[in-house]
């Protein structure tokens, strides 16, 4: 179990490590771009959740 915590972790990093590089581009202060990047963020969490379970998922099925 701790293996897919590690990848979940690892993902969420590298995930708002270059989402957070790739808003430096952009640097404007609206409500809009407020609004994208809490989105952003919270897309982030959910694709490093379903990563570690299709990492999960991989394991079971060789097993």
């Amino acid at each position: 179990m701790s293996k897919y915590i590690k990848i979940f972790f690892g993902t969420l990093v590298i995930g708002f490590v270059i989402f957070f590089i790739g808003n430096g581009f952009f640097n404007s202060s609206n409500l809009l771009e407020t609004t994208i990047l809490s989105i952003g963020a919270v897309n982030i969490c959910f694709l490093s959740y379903l990563i570690a379970q299709v990492h999960y998922l991989i394991d079971l099925v060789k097993k």
